[in-house]
């Protein structure tokens, strides 16, 4: 895992750059909604699908650090915060901490903090465009609307405090987090001109470390600590959350999670050497938990 974390570490530099880069400065008016933008999109977090942005477009034949990846990246990480933001609100999960510091409507206020999430959502969406790639802006739709995040987001809601099956919540966790993890693959592939059977695959692969994510994080909300998450332990059991655990329990969760990891695998394989981040960030997903 040495390699992957020097990737990493070089994709959280660009990225964050890149961030740097595009986002307002706190100086401008109005200060406030750019100081929270900032704040939360530079609250830490490991990049990770901007790596896929990034890895995903090195596999298929684009070179590390091309402009047009590192936008993209730093889109998707836009559009992951504004997700992040909302998901905490009071509204929604009403979560203290995300990353080890105080959410954005603590920090700042509720208000702002809704249109915080808003203007992260609008200027990705005004970064991609400067890409000229309708097909990517499609895709990236897609994963976020009533058939991506946001329909997930929908079920997930209704689904608290009650008792679900397997389906529902796959249902859920397929559209509020894999999908934009899967959209964050395609993107890499489409940007470096991946023809329609390497698209599908790929496709397949991002399905299977979205879910395989949203399993591992389940299991570490009911077995680490606040301190450990940087986020409120417990708190999916508490509300009642459709959580892979609560269905299947933990220990044939940690055998699903072995499933995804296996698929996500031989999903890739056509790739060969090529594959080998891709690869090592499907196994570092899945070792955050043995």
């Amino acid at each position: 895992m040495s390699e992957l974390k020097k990737y990493l570490n070089r994709v959280a530099k660009l990225t964050d750059a890149t961030l740097d880069e595009l986002l307002p400065p706190e100086s401008a008016s109005p200060s406030s909604i750019h100081s929270l933008m900032r704040y939360a999109t530079f609250a830490g977090g490991k990049r990770v699908r901007p790596c896929l942005v990034v890895a995903t477009n090195e596999a298929c034949g684009g070179t590390f650090g091309n402009r047009e990846a590192a936008y993209a990246g730093a889109a998707i990480e836009m559009l992951h915060t504004f997700s992040l933001i909302h998901d905490d609100l009071p509204c929604m999960d009403d979560d203290d901490f995300r990353r080890g510091k105080p959410t954005a409507h603590r920090a700042f206020n509720e208000a702002l903090a809704v249109l915080g999430g808003d203007a992260l959502c609008i200027f990705a969406f005004e970064i991609l465009s400067t890409l000229g790639r309708i097909d990517i802006i499609r895709e990236i739709s897609t994963a976020l609307g009533t058939s991506g995040m946001i329909g997930g987001q929908v079920v997930d809601i209704e689904s608290e405090g009650k008792k679900v099956g397997k389906r529902t919540v796959t249902y859920i966790h397929k559209n509020k987090t894999a999908a934009l993890i899967r959209a964050s693959v395609l993107t890499g592939a489409l940007l470096a001109g991946a023809d329609a059977s390497t698209q599908k695959k790929l496709a397949s692969y991002g399905n299977n470390i979205g879910l395989l994510f949203q399993v591992i994080d389940d299991i570490l909300d009911e077995e680490s600590t606040t301190e450990v998450l940087g986020k409120d332990a417990g708190s999916d059991r508490e509300k009642g959350k459709a959580t892979f655990p609560s269905v299947y329990g933990i220990k044939e969760s940690k055998k699903y999670a072995d499933t995804l990891l296996e698929k996500a695998l031989k999903d890739i394989a056509f790739l060969g050497d090529k594959a080998a981040i891709l690869s090592d960030l499907a196994e570092f997903i899945r070792v955050r938990v043995s």
